[in-house]
């Protein structure tokens, strides 16, 4: 709930100032796609707001592009662990099931010679002293 109220309080403001900006800037102004200038056509009138915002937007864009290429290591190594961690827990089922099957074998040819997890068992030394 309080993190809804701080939303509207933060982005009301914003909205109602994006409003005013695009309301002040919106006389066209030409955009020219020829840096030389010898050709006209390439000439553009589009309203200051929308160039001013898509340049924004552009730059997010762009500067987001950038960070996720430059952190690409970053995921590489996350996924290399990931795999590692999975390997170990399939080589660690594997383990556990030899170690049961071992168990198992031992129990049917002459008695429980190895100690499950958590069992305890009688030392093998002399009598217990008093």
């Amino acid at each position: 709930m309080i993190s809804k109220i701080l939303t509207l309080l933060v982005l009301g403001p914003l909205a109602i100032l994006l409003v005013v900006f695009c309301v002040a800037n919106r006389a066209p102004v030409p955009v020219s796609l020829d840096p030389i200038g010898t050709m006209p056509q390439f000439v553009y009138e589009v309203p200051l707001f929308v160039l001013l915002i898509g340049a924004v937007i552009l730059g997010l864009i762009l500067g987001g592009l950038g960070t996720w290429f430059t952190q690409h290591h970053y995921r590489a190594r996350a996924a290399r662990r990931t795999d590692e961690v999975e390997n170990l827990r399939h080589e660690v089922a594997i383990g556990n099931e030899r170690l049961r099957r071992m168990r198992e074998e031992q129990v049917r040819t002459s008695g429980p010679a190895i100690a499950a997890p958590g069992e305890v068992r009688p030392a093998l030394s002399g009598p217990a002293a008093v």
